[in-house]
């Protein structure tokens, strides 16, 4: 079924996202790219378990099929609610977790925090609603991005940047805005991104804090896992983006940080390919677990 953005179906609980903090901000070099992987197949004893799990995983593969990737239009969705606990744990085995982890502080009488995590198949999403810390909701969204994504970054944010008082100590901030709220000014939906790289500048403590000020925290904090650590932060300020880099080894150190005017940074989002290869992956999951559990044929399933 197809589940509208920031909707509430009946849920349980399903697999965690990353949260991590980093605060050195010296220089490094990444050290790792992740690589897919298709998920260990473990041994069951529950047969109705397996087969509910592999009807799962057939009905999603179905409704990517049915689904035109290029045409704009939102992807499929599955509530993850009505299954047995044996069940939804081969479901979420299957399903691993991704490079992409997504947390968005909301206001809401429903829910407060979202939390997403792209599974090891890139482009199918794990999206979860909580309330003070409790899951509410539990779907399965297959997409470049899931939609509250988007929702989020733009309900929650405000179009101009924010008042400052630029201090005596401030040394590159007034220029840094000015170039920030210009190319704001100019960027339009569908453009490219606009970049700036402000650990090629020289500035002070007090410019850090007065950029900061400026364009304020926003309420989604995305991680991206592909090479190094990539942190994607919104800010208060509708299309302006912190984008930081981190490299994993001896301790996490900053590498790059930047400023991007963009509607969504394209390092968190699934591509086209990214998304037809998934769709190929899950036909090969539903095969592997059928000679693995020793399952009837699915010729008759698809």
């Amino acid at each position: 079924m197809t589940i509208k953005p920031f909707s509430i179906p009946i849920s349980v609980v399903g697999p965690g996202s990353h949260q991590e903090e980093v605060t050195a901000h010296t220089i490094g070099v990444p050290d790792s790219v992740e690589t897919f992987h298709m998920p260990s197949v473990p041994e069951v004893s529950d047969r109705k378990a397996a087969l509910d799990c592999r009807q799962f995983f057939i009905d999603l593969y179905n409704a990517m099929l049915s689904w035109n990737i290029n045409s704009g239009e939102p992807g499929p969705a599955l509530a993850v609610n009505g299954y047995s606990p044996a069940t939804l744990a081969l479901i979420n085995q299957m399903l691993g977790e991704g490079e992409v982890a997504i947390r968005i502080q909301i206001p809401n009488k429903h829910f407060d925090e979202i939390r997403v995590q792209e599974s090891v198949f890139v482009g199918i999403w794990r999206v979860r609603y909580f309330h003070k810390n409790v899951a509410i909701a539990d779907q399965l969204e297959v997409s470049a991005l899931p939609s509250c994504v988007a929702e989020a970054a733009y309900t929650l944010t405000q179009p101009q940047l924010n008042k400052v008082n630029v201090t005596p100590e401030a040394m590159n901030s007034p220029a840094i805005l000015a170039e920030i709220k210009q190319s704001l000014s100019k960027w339009d939906p569908g453009s490219a991104p606009i970049t700036i790289n402000l650990s090629h500048l020289p500035m002070t403590p007090a410019d850090a804090k007065i950029i900061d000020e400026a364009v304020g925290n926003g309420a989604i904090h995305m991680v991206s896992r592909g090479l190094g650590n990539c942190h994607i932060l919104s800010t208060n300020v509708r299309h302006i983006w912190k984008i930081q880099y981190f490299n994993n080894a001896p301790m996490s150190r900053m590498i790059l940080n930047t400023i991007s005017i963009c509607g969504i940074p394209e390092e968190a989002i699934a591509s086209s390919e990214d998304l037809q290869d998934s769709i190929e992956r899950i036909k090969e999951l539903i095969e592997w677990i059928t000679k693995s559990w020793d399952l009837p044929p699915t010729s008759h399933l698809f």
